[in-house]
């Protein structure tokens, strides 16, 4: 059973966003669009897993993904989560073509594609630090279960070598297709947590998962000031629309949308951290003059709110 859902990573979502309102011949935009690259092609390797996992039987195994987590030092972040009466099983995803040969030696991988050959950290290391992490977690609850952890390669294509006699690595990372036989030869019998049990560690696990934050801004060292504000046209894309008579209308196209501002609003919470939006913030942001007409939009984004009618401030209601 699901009990947490995965969902579009939140630097993927402020990448966008970034582009979105960047000139095109903006000196961060190459950089910008490859990070975006590379992050879909995660997110979709870890959607092509789920695939396999939704073949598991539902009353053994709830499945968590993109949790982060504290474990009272540092936060911590599992691609995937499985917790059974038995086990919890940690899924660390990796998305890459051509080879990976796995260097037992410096404790790094190397892939072999058609750009080159490139080293990354060892993912067992990285799932080992999560298992130590998901550890620290739940005995501070008082909870003991085994945790274990695999390396899934979501490409089927891909290669994997690695040093003769180098065992771990024979144990611990698989090709995706490979998962649910894996799975079902883990040597964990014992029943270690009741149903009850398993409900409620599901409840603390979203309780306390926290969102990444990330000022993308910050990250790559734009300013605001170089930011393309307003609101966009869903169809000419970069023309800014205007407000007129309860409409978003564009100069270019002629299409209205009454709702155009929404995914500028949207847009604002993403590259400004959250930060909440005054009337003023608004106004600026979208370039209105009236502060009644950008009253009455804010209240129709039902956004929640702090502050008295003349200081109200609009909060994101993204559950991110």
């Amino acid at each position: 059973m699901i009990v947490k859902e995965r969902s579009i990573p939140i630097r993927i979502q402020k990448n966008e966003a970034l582009l979105r309102r960047l000139p095109k011949d903006h000196i961060k935009r190459q950089e910008i669009e490859e990070d975006l690259r590379k992050r879909w092609a995660g997110y979709r390797g870890e959607q092509s897993v789920d695939y396999y996992l939704g073949k598991l039987p539902e009353k053994d195994f709830l499945i968590f993904h993109g949790i982060r987590l504290s474990n009272g030092e540092y936060f911590f972040q599992i691609d995937t989560l499985l917790l059974t009466p038995y086990f919890a099983l940690i899924l660390e995803i990796k998305n890459f073509s051509g080879t990976l040969y796995f260097d037992p030696i410096f404790n790094q991988w190397i892939q072999t594609a058609q750009t080159g050959e490139k080293g990354y950290p060892c993912p067992i290391e990285q799932a080992n630090q999560q298992k130590q992490g998901l550890k620290k977690w739940l005995e501070a609850r008082n909870i003991s279960i085994p945790i274990d952890f695999l390396v899934v390669i979501s490409k089927p294509s891909t290669i994997l070598k690695t040093a003769y006699g180098n065992t771990p690595i024979l144990q611990k990372v698989l090709h995706v297709q490979f998962l649910l036989d894996k799975i079902q030869k883990l040597k964990y019998k014992e029943t270690i947590l009741n149903y009850k049990e398993l409900k409620r560690i599901a409840r603390l696990i979203v309780k306390e998962h926290r969102s990444e934050t990330f000022d993308i801004l910050t990250f790559y060292k734009v300013l605001p000031s170089e930011l393309i504000t307003g609101v966009f046209c869903s169809n000419c894309i970069s023309i800014q629309m205007t407000r007129c008579y309860g409409n978003w209308i564009c100069p270019e196209c002629k299409q209205k949308d009454p709702h155009a501002h929404v995914r500028a609003v949207e847009d604002y919470f993403l590259l400004f951290n959250d930060t909440p939006l005054s009337n003023q913030r608004f106004r600026d942001f979208l370039h209105l003059t009236s502060p009644y007409i950008a009253n009455r939009l804010l209240l129709s984004m039902n956004l929640p709110y702090t502050g008295s009618r003349k200081d109200r401030l609009y909060h994101s209601s993204a559950a991110r």
